[in-house]
């Protein structure tokens, strides 16, 4: 009885959309604090993570290592640093820092938690992607004429700075896909759904469009061909999904009260770092994707 009803439910859940469901409150949480911990952000070996943290009163960067089990700061300033990624060679994090529209890019060494601008030009600018060859990374800048931010590019080895979209909304996050051709960029909208998803190549040319879900949050899996993304479409909180970059094979992941917020996806492929609102604080939980 147990075994036909076992295979009731599987059929019951693909007809919805559904893979194998995620349980929430069972997953590796990873961080346990007061105050909210996001941006959670994998090293280049899939070993370690970096994110944010207000426990400390403003916004730093923390790391934690999941063979090791610790977790420590890498930042100390009374500015908020935020969004941090790895750097390509793995023993540095890029991330911007400051409030409001005073934002800029910038670099920290491992080593030496030497802080250092990420380059110099004179644009405000959040959120920085860098593309694995190091050669290139993509940010949010601020279009100061029109105040709004725009998705930017900046060459290291040609100092090359260029503006990608030219929205009348805000852009709100991105993120490169493993090969470094595609970027996932979402912005606001004025009619619902109010987050607009759309995938460009590096020159800032539209290469899909995905208009039927208010998309808070996604990520690139490491094959390049499935984004897994966060959205309310069916319930009032955030829930998981992930679809093929050409808009087929929409999974729904989770399916409970939890409001997920940031993602990343190890390189590789087996394990998902998320925010989670746990008893009124963002926490990073992790996800095995095997299944997934």
């Amino acid at each position: 009885m147990n075994r036909i009803l076992s295979v009731f439910l599987l059929m019951v859940n693909f007809s919805f959309g559904y893979s194998q469901i995620i349980a929430i409150d069972t997953l590796l949480n990873i961080s346990r604090n007061a105050g909210d911990d996001l941006s959670p952000a994998w090293s280049p070996d899939s070993k370690k993570l970096v994110y944010q943290s207000d426990r400390n009163g403003n916004r730093d960067i923390f790391m934690y290592d999941l063979e090791m089990d610790s977790t420590i700061q890498l930042t100390f300033s009374l500015q908020n640093e935020q969004h941090p990624e790895w750097h390509p060679i793995g023993n540095a994090v890029i991330f911007d820092a400051g409030d409001d529209t005073m934002q800029y890019l910038y670099k920290i060494s491992l080593n030496a938690l030497k802080i250092s601008p990420l380059f110099d030009r004179q644009i405000i600018c959040k959120q920085p992607v860098m593309a694995n060859d190091g050669r290139m990374v993509y940010f949010l800048g601020y279009d100061a004429p029109h105040e709004k931010w725009e998705l930017f590019s900046y060459h290291f080895i040609y100092d090359n700075l260029n503006q990608l979209t030219y929205f009348k909304e805000d852009g709100l996050f991105l993120d490169l896909s493993p090969d470094g051709k595609r970027i996932c960029y979402t912005y606001d909208a004025f009619m619902y759904p109010f987050q607009r998803f759309q995938i460009f190549n590096w020159y800032g040319n539209e290469l899909q469009l995905f208009e039927d879900y208010n998309i808070t949050y996604a990520t690139w899996h490491p094959d390049g061909l499935k984004i897994y993304f966060v959205s309310d479409m069916d319930d009032l909180e955030g829930e998981l999904y992930s679809i093929w970059r050409d808009g087929t094979h929409l999974m729904r992941l989770t399916d409970d009260n939890f409001q997920i917020n940031d993602l990343s996806i190890s390189p590789d492929g087996k394990s998902l770092a998320c925010s989670v609102m746990l008893n009124g604080n963002y926490e990073i939980m992790i996800i095995p994707l095997e299944s997934f």
